[in-house]
Formats: C-alpha cells, sequence, structure tokens
C-alpha cells in the first residue's frame, strides 16, 4: 500500500534589508531614476546595486565632473532631485566643480562618494579622506547645504532623510553624503518615512506683503518685472507672463534668467547686465520706472552692471526670494516678498484680479507706448555675407531652424556673451546658463542629463571650442548612451574672451598664449568618437545642417568657423568674466 505524503513545507528566509536597500527605496520615492558616475572600489557595492536594480539606469560619465555636471542638468530639465557619484580620494574631489555649480545656482542633487572600511580610519589607507586624513566632508561643506559622513548603517536614514530635507526644501540645492565601504551591506531594520513626512513645503508666503505689492504695482504708471533663475527654479514662467500681460508690465532678465519672459514678446526689454540689451539697460537705469519688481534674483555682478545705483533710484523697490539673506543686501527694498517664486506670482495675480473686479484700475501705460526695441551692437553684422562667418550672422540664421520646444545650453566663454545678446529665445523654448560659478565645460556636459529627462525635447548645446577641448570627452558617453544632443561648436581656434579681453585692460597687448598652435578640427574628432558631424563655414549653412541633425537618431555635432577678429559683445563690464580688473 502506497501512502502519499504531503509535500514538505518550504519556509521562506527573507533576508533582512541592508543599508544600500534602504538608500535605494528613499531614492526611488524621491522620483530617482537615474545615477550618473563612475564605479570605484571603495563604492563598489553601491555601484554593484543600482546597475542591477530594474528601476535607475546606471550613466558611468568619463570624468567624475561630468557626472556632476550631467545630474545638474537633469535636475534644471526635471526640477526633480539628482544624484551623482564617485568612489574615494580624486573620485570624489573630481566632482567639487561640478557640485559648486549646482550650489550657485540652486539645483538640487544628492552627492555620494566612497570611504575606506571604517575600521582603517586613521591608519592611512589608500585613498582614506576621513577626518584623520584629508576630510573629504569638509571640502564639500562650502559646496553643498548639508555634508556628512555615515557613520553607522544605523545612522544612514537619518542621514540621508536630513540630507534630501536640505536639498529639496527652500532654495533647492546639492547635499553631500560619505559612505565608509563596509556599511553598504550591513543589514538595517528601518521604520520607513515617506518623502512628506520628513521635508516640508516651503510654498509660503506674506499675505500682507504680497497685497503692499499689489497696490504699488496696481497704481505704477510704468511697472517694470525683472526676472532671475529662481522664477526657472520654481516653474513660474508662465506666472511671470501672466503678471505682466494683466498690468501691464515691461519685462527685462538677468543674463541666467534669460528667455524665461519670451524674447520676441511686446512686452521684453531682452537681458539687462553683462552682454545685455540696451533697450533693458536704459530702461532699468533710467528715470521713468516708478516701480520695480525683482523676482527669483540676487542682483549680483552679472545682472547689475556691477551694482550701478540708478536701478534703486527714485521708485518702489520690491524684491521676491526664497532666500531671505539675499532681499536687501545689495539694494535696499520697499516689499519683502519671501517665498517661492511661483507661489507668490501666482498669489500677486490673483490678488490683482480681485482687486480689478471690485472696480480698481491699473494706472500702468505701457500699453499706450510703443515696445522697447532690443538694439543689438553691431547690426549690421547679423545679415552679412562676409567670410570667414560672422558670429552675429550664424546665430540669425539659427534662430529659423531652431524648434519650437527646444532647449538651448550655453557654455561659459565669448560665445556666451554672443548667446546672451545675438540669440532670441522665443515662447516654448528654454535657454540654460551656468553664470553663478561659471564654470566652462558645464554647457557642454549637462545637456547629456537633461536629454535624458525627455528623449523627444530637442536638446542643443551651443559652446566654444575652449569648452570642447575641456569637457569634449563626455561626448563620447553621449554616444555610448544614444543621447540625442546636437552641439553647436562655434571655432575660433582660441579662448576667445581672454583674447579679446586681454586687448582692454592692462598692457592693452593680447595674450597670444590663448590662441591655438594649430587648427582644431572639432567635427574630425567628434565623427571619431561616434557622433554625426558637420562643418559650417559660410552664411546660410547652418539652417540645412541643423535640419539634418534634427532628424539624425543619435548625438551630433555642428563644428561652426567663425572669424576670430570679430569680439564678443564685452560691454563695459562684461569683461571682468574673464577675471580682468581694470587698474
Amino acid at each position: 500500500m502506497t501512502i502519499s505524503l504531503p509535500p514538505p513545507k518550504v519556509t521562506t528566509v527573507r533576508a533582512a534589508p541592508r543599508a544600500i536597500d534602504v538608500f535605494l527605496r528613499y531614492l526611488k520615492a524621491e522620483g530617482v531614476s537615474v545615477v550618473f558616475g563612475i564605479p570605484g572600489g571603495l563604492l563598489h557595492p553601491f555601484f554593484e546595486v543600482v546597475e542591477a536594480d530594474p528601476d535607475i539606469e546606471l550613466v558611468v560619465s568619463k570624468h567624475e565632473e561630468g557626472a556632476a555636471f550631467m545630474a545638474d542638468g537633469y535636475s534644471r530639465m526635471s526640477r526633480r532631485l539628482s544624484v551623482c557619484a564617485g568612489t574615494s580620494g580624486p573620485g570624489a574631489t573630481n566632482m567639487i566643480t561640478g557640485v559648486a555649480c549646482a550650489f550657485a545656482d540652486g539645483v538640487p542633487m544628492l552627492v555620494v562618494t566612497g570611504q575606506v572600511a571604517s575600521h582603517m580610519f586613521g591608519k592611512g589607507a589608500a585613498q582614506e579622506t576621513s577626518r584623520e586624513d584629508m576630510d573629504i566632508v569638509a571640502m564639500f561643506r562650502p559646496v553643498t547645504k548639508y555634508s556628512a559622513m555615515v557613520t553607522s548603517p544605523e545612522s544612514m536614514a537619518q542621514h540621508l532623510r536630513r540630507a534630501l530635507r536640505h536639498a529639496l526644501s527652500g532654495r533647492p540645492g546639492p547635499v553631500h553624503l560619505n559612505v565608509p565601504v563596509d556599511l553598504w551591506e550591513r543589514p538595517l531594520a528601518e521604520a520607513w518615512f515617506d518623502p512628506k513626512t520628513y521635508r516640508p513645503d516651503t510654498k509660503t508666503f506674506d499675505r500682507v506683503a504680497v497685497q503692499r505689492a499689489a497696490a504699488y504695482l496696481l497704481n505704477a504708471r510704468r511697472p517694470v518685472l525683472f526676472a532671475g533663475g529662481g522664477v526657472g527654479i520654481a516653474g513660474g514662467e508662465e506666472h511671470l507672463r501672466a503678471l505682466a500681460e494683466l498690468l501691464p508690465a515691461r519685462v527685462a532678465t538677468t543674463p541666467r534668467g534669460k528667455g524665461l519672459f519670451p524674447e520676441d514678446h511686446a512686452l521684453s526689454l531682452g537681458v539687462m547686465g553683462f552682454a545685455g540689451h540696451a533697450g533693458a539697460r536704459d530702461v532699468l537705469l533710467g528715470s521713468e520706472v516708478d516701480v520695480l519688481l525683482t523676482v527669483g534674483t540676487s542682483l549680483n555682478e552679472t545682472a547689475t552692471l556691477n551694482w550701478a545705483p540708478e536701478l534703486r533710484r527714485n521708485r518702489v523697490f520690491i524684491q521676491l526670494d526664497i532666500d531671505s539673506d539675499k532681499i536687501g543686501r545689495n539694494y535696499p527694498v520697499d516689499v519683502a516678498l519671501v517665498g517661492d517664486a511661483q507661489t507668490v506670482l501666482v498669489e500677486l495675480v490673483y490678488h490683482l484680479h480681485r482687486l480689478m473686479r471690485e472696480g480698481e484700475r491699473s494706472a500702468s501705460v505701457w500699453a499706450r507706448e510703443p515696445p522697447t526695441p532690443r538694439v543689438f551692437s553691431s547690426p549690421e553684422l547679423r545679415t552679412s555675407e562676409q567670410l570667414p562667418l560672422a558670429p552675429q550672422r550664424w546665430r540669425k540664421d539659427l534662430e529659423e531652424v531652431l524648434p519650437k520646444n527646444a532647449v538651448i545650453f550655453s557654455d561659459i566663454g565669448g560665445h556666451m556673451l554672443s548667446n546672451i545678446h545675438y540669440l532670441t529665445i522665443k515662447e516654448g523654448q528654454k535657454f540654460v546658463l551656468n553664470l553663478g560659478f561659471g564654470s566652462m565645460g558645464h554647457g557642454t556636459v549637462a545637456p547629456i542629463g537633461a536629454a535624458l529627462v525627455d528623449r523627444q525635447r530637442p536638446v542643443f548645446a551651443i559652446i566654444g571650442d575652449a569648452c570642447f577641448t575641456m569637457n569634449g570627452m563626455e561626448l563620447v558617453t553621449a554616444a555610448e548612451y544614444g543621447v540625442r544632443v546636437i552641439w553647436i561648436v562655434e571655432n575660433n581656434n582660441m579662448h576667445g574672451i581672454t583674447w579679446h579681453g586681454s586687448k582692454l585692460v592692462g598692457s592693452r597687448v593680447p595674450l597670444a598664449s590663448v590662441r591655438y598652435k594649430r587648427p582644431l578640427e572639432v567635427a574630425a574628432i567628434a565623427r571619431a568618437m561616434g557622433l554625426a558631424a558637420w562643418v559650417v563655414d559660410r552664411p546660410g549653412q547652418i539652417q540645412g545642417a541643423v535640419r539634418e541633425a534634427l532628424g539624425h537618431s543619435g548625438p551630433s555635432l555642428i563644428e561652426v568657423r567663425v572669424d576670430g577678429a570679430i569680439a564678443p559683445p564685452l560691454g563695459d563690464r562684461a569683461k571682468s568674466i574673464a577675471g580682468f580688473v581694470e587698474p
């Protein structure tokens, strides 16, 4: 007789969660889906788990600075937290410049660095950067909102929550966690915190201050709005436009705020500050403006023409910023609006609508006056047929074919000044410029991260040949991952802003050392990297190259060979960007 026995009972033993598991759970809860970095031994447990996770893409850059720049670009485009990571020692220090750019411009980013095992501290282990040695935590502290070492698995989640709270609350910014290699895989029993429970919503405002500001704006004959990068950080572009059209008010932007208000709009004054437009300067520094509202700008040197006192003049001065330390720092204010730019702009528009429904009318006369023209310096060169090609001409040609939803990054240099001054950013387009820290290479690499946010939206990078030589190897990263970015490299075979600026200061002798000793074949280098590439050296050529590049399935590059003798629009103060100081 055969007796059937029940199958043996199988007991599944669930592995205890590790510190790395808890870490990734928090990142996913914040919407992180990409990690940028370069794997290394002292951060191997982190990279190993990230690479195996189906919900996270690991993008390996060619240099850790590039990883930080890509994370920066990802955050600027998505308005979400980004993550970059590098191993200990040089892997960590290589990221500092990229992190400093994010800090200067208020970009939320989590920086993760490796560290030797905790039991090795103080023994001089290879690449040790603990408190007892080089102290990488201290190195990151001046360029982050929070920098700490995780000293035990039990403190992992507490440090991470605190870091995320700093990164995403108030004015956003980068944060840094340094983790000894032996902690990642240790067990960690964590009481889960939902993101809504550990970081506050800082979209608040002072209702009385908003009411005062609205009253001043409603009674102003010639109100002007002066918008900075903070409007973009807060996603307040549409609300800025709504306020301008409601009053109506003329609108100028800082160089970093370029494009936040459409430059082809009848109320646009263009850019005020370095490489800016005469219309914006004449109106903002003139005597007719009676109420000036600045939004999301710290009113630094690049935006105010070296803190021109005329900006304050005899007018009502209203300043809106999320950082109270920025308010009244350079100019005394009549009304301080502390808060998120989008939230306060929405409230201003709402309150003005209410006043108008109750019968009050705007005193603005701008609607009865013709638009203020954006006067270009050297306007004749925008239509010039000269050879070599004029920088002004190819930018005018480019405007004809830039898609309506294009994202345009600019790097730092002489080409940046021309981008600010000569390129018109229209409705639906987005302009990105790292001018807070002003690091060359950012506009070359950050577009890769930005393009990963929305692979259908066209991303352009207008850079100089010197920026290409400094960080151009990251174009290989774009080719490896099939990231569709169109680089337009203005090639004048030198560091243009430095060469032209040197003729204006000191002994007035141009620095011959910043001119290349041999021509740089940018397009040929790009083809060797796996990119499609074109060369433009005549008027009317770039339109066809851009159309072909837009139809290409991968990254591409257009080398534009220009007349290096034509100086960028340096202006009276813009030459200080290159580090020059008048004697």
